[in-house]
């Protein structure tokens, strides 16, 4: 019990006060919750990933296991939402939209802080190249998965895409700064570092008011609770046994299911709405699991503690 109450009080608490702050002052001040995001997008979580990846002091090498393992991950959980779905008898249209959201967690604007809260700080580097990992796959398998056949774009539009904003070529500098141990020029390096502390902070405020504009839908309480058991217990579950069967280290192991348990990722939501796909219900499912992940995410963690 005092380790439940060690993790809720020192790691979720934060993540769930900030979020909450962000909930209340948008319903107070209907803040631009589309500018905040861009500007997260565009400038912040890149300043963050260049600064953090570039002056990391693990070599570039520890990365390949959770590179490959992000990848096997999202390829493994896909039919297990997708068949969920079917053998619980959904329309097929609900196949796709179950199996992203089981694979696809918000591991850039609530996971990166749950990392530095919960796991030393040369664990943000493996974070980091999830949050990239996730961003490619997600607007291009996603994407395929998701979009009508008339609206599907080619492969290599699908790739250019997920280079329109700058958080995948901003991992790439940052690796390629540290492969060959460049260090920025203090005039370029220390506002990128000043504004990458921001990105914490400002990312779960942002989530907390974007959940706040979020408009929920009518519940179908078993479709819900279907995919919330999908997201917050069976993809962590999964991705454990996946990560002991691929002989990923034990630490390793715990970031990796931690951060299959954090709650659905917001941009599923954007692609539910611009391709028609239940978006008043995934806005609900979104809304649902960041409230219960507190919880969730607590007994993840002290599980992997103790295991």
């Amino acid at each position: 019990m005092n380790l439940f109450f060690d993790i809720a009080i020192n790691v979720t608490l934060p993540i769930v006060a900030i979020a909450a702050l962000g909930y209340v002052m948008q319903a107070r001040i209907k803040l631009d919750v589309a500018s905040i995001n861009r500007l997260l997008v565009m400038v912040i979580m890149p300043c963050f990933l260049v600064h953090f990846l570039a002056s990391a002091n693990q070599p570039v090498s520890e990365i390949w296991p959770v590179a490959y393992f992000t990848v096997v991950q999202f390829l493994f959980l896909i039919p297990v939402g997708w068949l969920t779905a079917l053998a619980f008898g959904l329309p097929r249209s609900f196949g796709p939209l179950f199996a992203m959201a089981t694979v696809y967690a918000n591991v850039g604007n609530y996971g990166i802080p749950l990392v530095q809260l919960a796991f030393p700080s040369e664990f943000l580097l493996h974070q980091s190249v999830i949050t990239a990992l996730m961003t490619v796959l997600m607007v291009t398998v996603g994407i395929w998965l998701l979009a009508p056949s008339e609206k599907q774009a080619t492969l290599t539009a699908r790739l250019g895409k997920a280079f329109e904003t700058p958080i995948v070529p901003a991992v790439i500098l940052g690796l390629i700064l540290r492969a060959f141990e460049i260090r920025l020029p203090q005039a370029i390096g220390t506002p990128i570092e000043l504004l990458g502390a921001t990105f914490p902070p400002l990312a779960l405020f942002a989530m907390g008011a974007q959940l706040a504009t979020s408009a929920a839908g009518v519940l179908n309480i078993g479709r819900l609770t279907l995919i919330l058991i999908l997201k917050l217990i069976i993809a962590p579950a999964v991705t454990w046994g996946l990560a002991i069967a691929m002989g990923m280290p034990d630490q390793l192991t715990d970031l990796l299911v931690v951060a299959a348990a954090t709650p659905i990722g917001i941009l599923l939501a954007l692609f539910c709405v611009e391709y028609g796909r239940e978006p008043k219900f995934m806005n609900s499912a979104i809304l649902i699991s960041t409230v219960l992940s507190p919880l969730t995410v607590t007994a993840w963690v002290i599980l992997t503690r103790i295991y």
